[in-house]
């Protein structure tokens, strides 16, 4: 008896205690809820000021934490017709795309089929002097050797080369250049596209696929990424925003060859957006699994996320902090578009920004690698924990202030002294004192020195002498644009210094001979 009414006692009692730890979990959830809504709408505020400061034409954002998408938003416009930026509009990926390459580098190494530490010998089809004494796990750590400068000539020789064929093409002229050491040597963390591309055809050469069906079927397929693809005409099948360039610090579109590079896909020309980058954070935050799919093991996530030395470069991902909270993450640039990922381990939180406009003014001076959304990226994880947003820099207008500033002095400068050259030129000969032509070092100097511009922007031009040079036009044309009409006008400035020289040279032969 006495035990049934203690247990009539316990249900009575649960019957008003499980209401009460019931609500308090729903206000629990509820006030989180509200929190996540007050945050994300502190995060909507900073995103529009930011955009407005940095006239970027269209954003998107993904922020997961755990295993689920906490929020989503497309901003601005994602071309000229007005049409809306969504979590569904592609964008380019950049560098992040490096990611990618690993994860199938390392799923082949699971298999079985790759051995991080063969040399790449193994897998190419030719025996290049130096393939045996580089590693694909070098090349995944960016530790080959090899250099991003060198790289340019063959990323403008292969924009019209078919998807396929210009991996192939642009893998073996790296090799053909790269692979020429003849022992074994340990290199420091060295960035190249180089090692990213050979990487990606060694897929191609291992799995049997190409780079982009392999990456299609191992990798976007089980993370439910719907909507990110390895090519160019894909991806504007399927609304990829507008990819823009900065004139003079104005957002004009750009439709030009160099927007995507085939030759160079594994390295970084993949295009995805927010909701699918989304899924791949979620992989990236749960040992290689998203939903009831595992592209790749928890060992191997460790891997491409660690660093072999301290600030260096990890697989595809490098190590930062911001305010002292440590992240894993990478930028990513191509012509006309920019991205930034985050990945914050301790708190389980990841962030994606994208946006359609990047140019060389976009990022800083010398930290080339931190970029507009970067920083934005940067201020949305602080906004997430409560902490000030920080420093974004200057804004472009501001950098363009300071950029057409000196542009607008250097022609006005530049104008008026061949002005006056044209009016010493074209007008009375007024010899000095003594009656004699000034031909001195100085002068002539003057004359050597309008014509030196002539002469550098053809060298460079024709050359590979600064392969830099060729990639600073198509990312910076205005400023291209204007040092050629600079170099036509100085150019013009000399010629017209040598006729005055030639005709006061003449006149003064002239009048002795009078006397």
């Amino acid at each position: 008896m006495k035990m049934r009414i203690r247990i009539i006692a316990i249900i009575f009692c649960g019957l008003f205690i499980f209401p009460l730890f019931s609500s308090a979990r729903s206000d629990e959830s509820r006030k989180k809820e509200q929190y996540e809504a007050s945050v994300f709408s502190e995060v909507d505020a900073y995103i529009a000021r930011e955009m407005k400061r940095q006239r970027l034409p269209g954003l998107a954002l993904g922020i997961i934490q755990g295993d689920r998408i906490l929020y989503l938003k497309g901003y601005g416009q994602a071309d000229s017709s007005g049409r809306p930026v969504t979590p569904e509009t592609p964008f380019g990926l950049g560098s992040i795309g490096k990611s990618i390459t690993a994860i199938a580098v390392l799923q082949l190494a699971e298999s079985g089929k790759i051995d991080l530490d063969a040399p790449i010998q193994r897998y190419l089809p030719t025996k290049y002097k130096g393939a045996e004494f580089i590693t694909v796990r070098q090349l995944l750590n960016q530790t080959s050797g090899f250099s991003q400068i060198s790289t340019f000539d063959n990323t403008l020789t292969s924009i019209n080369v078919q998807y396929q064929e210009a991996i192939e093409k642009n893998a073996l002229s790296y090799a053909e250049k790269f692979l020429t050491q003849t022992n074994k040597i340990e290199h420091t963390y060295r960035y190249s596209n180089a090692n990213y591309v050979l990487l990606g055809y060694i897929v191609q050469q291992v799995s049997g696929q190409s780079y982009g069906d392999y990456v299609k079927e191992h990798i976007f397929s089980p993370l439910s990424m719907h909507n990110s693809f390895v090519t160019l005409d894909e991806a504007a099948e399927h609304g990829l925003a507008t990819p823009h360039r900065r004139i003079f610090g104005y957002n004009v579109a750009y439709d030009g060859p160099y927007v995507y590079i085939p030759g160079d896909a594994p390295a970084g020309y993949h295009y995805t957006n927010a909701k699918d980058m989304s899924h791949y954070l979620i992989a990236q935050m749960n040992g290689g699994r998203f939903e009831e799919e595992s592209v790749l093991s928890s060992e191997n996530i460790r891997l491409m996320q660690t660093e072999p030395v301290p600030l260096t470069y990890g697989m595809g991902w490098s190590t930062d902090y911001i305010n002292g909270l440590q992240v894993i993450g990478s930028p990513g640039g191509s012509l006309g578009f920019q991205a930034q990922t985050f990945m914050v381990p301790e708190q389980q939180l990841g962030v994606i920004v994208f946006a359609n406009v990047l140019d060389a003014i976009d990022a800083e001076w010398p930290d080339t690698h931190v970029i507009t959304t970067t920083h934005i990226a940067s201020g949305v994880i602080n906004l997430l924990n409560e902490k000030p947003i920080g420093g974004s820099g200057l804004s472009i207008s501001q950098k363009y202030w300071l950029v057409n500033g000196l542009i607008l002095i250097f022609s006005a400068w530049l104008l008026y002294t061949t002005a006056r050259t044209a009016k010493r030129c074209l007008g009375p000969l007024n010899p000095d004192n003594s009656g004699h032509t000034d031909i001195s070092i100085k002068v002539i100097s003057r004359i050597v020195l309008d014509f030196a511009g002539l002469f550098i922007i053809l060298l460079l031009n024709t050359t590979q002498i600064v392969p830099l040079w060729h990639i600073a036009t198509i990312f910076q044309p205005d400023v291209y644009v204007w040092l050629m009409v600079m170099t036509v006008l100085m150019t013009l400035k000399g010629t017209m210094g040598i006729i005055r020289l030639v005709r006061s040279i003449r006149h003064e032969r002239t009048s002795e001979m009078k006397f």
